[in-house]
């Protein structure tokens, strides 16, 4: 599973996103998974199986793949619990 972490520059909020969503997945287990960041002008180029966005962000991503936006980014529980549903682990607690 390919996720990228999505921001306007591809610098700050998205090595933000990064870093938060690879100690979730590992929180969660999930080994598989291969996370890089870009900006939004990138992200045309890039194919991905998930987006993580900030809400402003979203509907500019949404041509591009399934996306989970955000309201706040340094919120690990709110990333967590879109992952568990995006990758079906909610369903199995």
């Amino acid at each position: 599973m390919k996720i990228l972490a999505v921001c306007g520059m591809g610098i700050g909020s998205s090595m933000i996103l990064k870093i938060n969503i690879e100690k979730v997945l590992k929180d969660l287990g999930v080994t598989d998974a291969e996370v890089e960041h870009c900006d939004l002008t990138s992200l045309a180029g890039t194919k991905s199986d998930l987006i993580v966005v900030t809400n402003d962000l979203a509907d500019n991503c949404k041509p591009y793949g399934e996306v989970i936006a955000l309201a706040n980014i340094m919120k690990k529980d709110e990333l967590k619990a879109k992952l568990e549903a995006f990758i079906g682990k909610g369903s199995e607690s």
